[in-house]
């Protein structure tokens, strides 16, 4: 069976699998050791079963408290080719959506290629939908590529926001 738990910092030794994915955006390990140490519990990696525990997917996200709403934003997503089509992205998100929800975000973001399709459904199934289009944001070569922003807000009572913006 599948397991899902925090990541830690050895697990960034064993990912390059999935950090190498065609689908997946190329960060450096200073960008993961960043949000090791700026964002705990705001990572989760699949694991497969069997001795080796072998990782399936993982989420790096973080919540940006210093716009005007806060809102948690998922960094990096991805799911090794074989894993795909189990449901692992969705409990991924679905476990990010949780933790920003807890943590008081207003919604939840991220940014994907405008050629990325199964992704593009994928997040609208999930409930976000395309906010905006960010012209150019991955600088490909020859040509660079556009970025969709797909949000999903997180429900509050009136009660919640009254007690939030008097603070």
């Amino acid at each position: 069976m599948t397991s899902f738990r925090e990541m830690r910092f050895d697990d960034l030794f064993k990912i390059n699998s999935l950090v190498f994915d065609a689908h997946t955006e190329v960060y450096s390990l200073t960008f993961f050791v960043k949000h090791f140490l700026e964002f705990p519990g705001l990572t989760q990696i699949a694991e497969a079963p069997g001795p080796v525990r072998r990782g399936m997917g993982y989420i790096f996200g973080y919540l940006d408290k210093h716009n005007k709403e806060p809102h948690g934003h998922v960094a990096s997503l991805t799911v090794s080719d074989e894993y795909r089509r189990l449901g692992l992205a969705t409990a991924l998100m679905d476990y990010f959506f949780l933790i920003s929800d807890l943590k008081g975000a207003s919604f939840v973001n991220l940014y994907m290629r405008s050629s990325n399709h199964a992704a593009y459904q994928l997040y609208c199934s999930l409930g976000y939908a395309h906010c905006r289009t960010m012209l150019d944001y991955y600088p490909d070569h020859p040509e660079p590529e556009n970025a969709y922003e797909m949000r999903k807000y997180i429900p509050r009572s009136m009660e919640f926001i009254s007690d939030y913006t008097a603070n």
